[in-house]
């Protein structure tokens, strides 16, 4: 393992890193005798281990003498296995980031590893069964560059780093020129020994901590303190924290006034669930950092768009990931908030409804989004969801890191169309034949759900049929459209395709009986699509509803030239949905069950309080 020395001699600090011989991490959270030892004099670490996997027990153990549990720690994780005790000669405390680097880079006089372009005494066995001595070429060149004081930029991730190094100006001296460190994966633990690196690298702009344990970093240490009452590190502009431990804003917030000068700043994978209380007294408003352009959220533990909300006063926002957090829902940018937010990420949320959607509307500069893996598009394919999605921002020009070209905008737009029309006809007793009466009442609630419908609809009605009519024109020739159909089920997806000349007022099921004929599949077994041409999006022909088999080609927007793709039903796929779908509606009943008998028991609790505070009234009037 990288950089594994044992400091035997040493015992280390409460709460400092540590990593064994296999390159296991954990965090020392008790050092000194334990009870279950056969020598109580011998000193050991309690460790917690990153990996469950490699502990034994919580910190606890059968006392030798008394046969009880004695607890020497308890895991921070809460888990039963994490800890383990560990002879400190048996552990490594880290290294200096000054040492490290320059066993890392080699010095231009070191011995040569290959001086005669071959390592000596090293060999590989060839086919015949000969040794082979292996060769190296270009050492010399390849150690011109390996020079500290010709780069810029280094990388020492996961190297044991738990400290700056012994000497105060030591690191300054050897590398107080470099604009980019990667620490990640390291053993930093203290900010006072974060600050020591950067106070000693004067040009430091970029500074990668992630996957370091770092404590609480309230109060400030003295190096930070001094930093923060002297103006801070000002020409660090990117600063990586992801998975660090932080616990809170306020411990975040803090480090604003020793940081003033960042650009962007990485937090994910910390807690930060306390943001909207920590707020309350500022407005509902984070103070510091005033210079971010972009900011990662992500899988920080946020649950309520209210403490998304709390950024909004960032006016030089740009970038705003918001990946992986509980949020269900958004809300419409209120005056003065994310005034210059371009970019938002909010892939892997819980957005459950597109309201939240269309709320980004009022983000008047974002262009960007990511938005993928959540509830509300859970049912659907990545193309349909990202027609929806563009249809419903109007201004997003990448999604999921993708263009949005003028002609994908207008497909995904004029599909949306079609797709709500349809809706609002049904809701409003315009289904079909048979279709029976109406509500439109419904139809009025459908177009709530739908703010952009009526817009879209006026900008794109001059190329497309009247919604609701079958586009026919009354003449045979005009009515009819040349149409490719090709099949993509497993037991027909050989077969040729059939080219038909069709009216364009034909309905979805004539069409399926059609393929029925042609590819030997049931109907009821059929799944229809269209694509008007290669460069269209791909656009469902009804929802396999036995009303949308009544629609005709036209209605859903079919013109000459098109390509229908005939697919198969998932059987399975629609059991496992059946069944997912029942469990869910049992455990809601479960739900709604248990809540009504523990509702019950509480009344009855309470009825007995009551009753027993009555009676003890009445025994102490008795007794007057």
């Amino acid at each position: 393992m990288s950089g594994f020395s044992s400091n035997a001699k040493e015992l280390p600090q409460m709460n400092s890193r540590c990593r064994d011989a296999d390159g296991f991490l954990g965090t020392v959270l008790y050092v000194g005798p334990v009870a279950s030892a056969k020598k109580q004099t011998e000193v050991y670490v309690g460790v917690e281990w990153d990996d469950e996997s490699r502990g034994k027990h919580d910190g606890s153990v059968i006392s030798r003498e008394t046969n009880q549990i004695v607890r020497h720690f308890k895991c921070e994780s809460n888990s039963p296995n994490a800890g383990s005790f560990v002879k400190p000669s048996k552990l490594d405390f880290g290294v200096s980031f000054a040492v490290t680097l320059g066993d890392r880079y080699v010095k231009p006089d070191a011995p040569l590893l290959a001086p005669n372009d071959k390592f000596e005494g090293c060999f590989a066995r060839t086919k015949s069964g000969r040794g082979k001595q292996v060769e190296f070429f270009g050492e010399k060149k390849i150690r011109e560059r390996q020079q500290v004081g010709d780069i810029t930029k280094v990388a020492l991730r996961g190297e044991g780093v738990s400290h700056a190094g012994a000497q105060p100006e030591e690191l300054k001296a050897q590398a107080g020129h470099l604009t980019e460190v990667d620490l990640q994966g390291n053993m930093l633990w203290e900010w006072e020994e974060v600050g020591k690196i950067i106070n000693q690298l004067e040009g430091l702009e970029a500074l990668h901590l992630n996957s370091n344990r770092l404590m609480n970093p309230v109060p400030l240490p003295p190096t930070l303190e001094k930093a923060a009452l002297t103006g801070g590190f000002t020409s660090l502009t990117r600063l990586v924290l992801n998975k660090t431990g932080i616990k809170g804003w306020e411990a975040l917030a803090t480090l604003g006034d020793v940081f003033p000068a960042l650009s962007e700043l990485y937090v994910a994978q910390n807690d930060l669930s306390d943001i909207d209380i920590v707020t309350a007294t500022t407005g509902g408003r984070v103070e510091g950092f005033s210079k971010l352009k972009l900011l990662d959220v992500s899988e920080c533990r946020l649950t309520a768009w209210s403490q998304v909300k709390v950024f909004g006063a960032m006016e030089g926002l740009e970038t705003f990931i918001v990946n992986d957090n509980d949020i269900q829902e958004s809300e419409e940018a209120e005056e003065g908030e994310f005034v210059n937010l371009k970019s938002l990420q909010l892939s892997g949320t819980k957005i459950k409804d597109w309201g939240a959607i269309d709320n980004l509307n009022s983000f008047k500069e974002l262009r960007a989004l990511r938005f993928n893996n959540c509830p509300v598009t859970s049912t659907m394919g990545a193309s349909e969801a990202r027609g929806i999605v563009i249809a419903r921002v109007e201004k997003v020009e990448f999604l999921n890191a993708s263009v949005v070209t003028t002609k994908e905008r207008g497909d995904a737009e004029k599909i949306y169309v079609r797709r709500v029309a349809r809706e609002v006809t049904m809701q409003a007793g315009g289904g079909g034949e048979g279709g029976g009466e109406g509500d439109p009442e419904k139809a009025k609630a459908v177009l709530r759900k739908h703010p952009r419908f009526e817009h879209l609809k006026e900008v794109h009605k001059a190329s497309m049929v009247p919604l609701g009519e079958g586009g026919g024109t009354g003449n045979l020739g005009q009515d009819t459209i040349n149409v490719t159909v090709q099949s993509m089920a497993a037991g027909s997806c050989t077969m040729e395709a059939i080219r038909k000349r069709v009216p364009s007022g034909l309905q979805v099921g004539r069409l399926k009986q059609m393929c029925k004929r042609a590819f030997k599949l049931d109907p009821d077994l059929q799944v229809l699509h269209f694509r008007a041409d290669k460069g269209s999006l791909m656009a469902e022909l009804g929802s396999g509803g036995e009303e949308d088999d009544e629609l005709t080609l036209a209605y859903f927007g079919v013109t000459d030239g098109s390509m229908i793709f005939m697919n198969e039903v998932d059987l399975k796929a629609k059991e496992r949905e059946r069944i997912a779908e029942e469990k869910r509606k049992l455990e809601e009943e479960g739900r709604g069950k248990d809540q009504e008998e523990e509702m019950m028991r509480m009344e009855g609790i309470k009825k007995m309080q009551i009753d027993k505070e009555r009676r003890a009234v009445g025994q102490a009037a008795e007794g007057k």
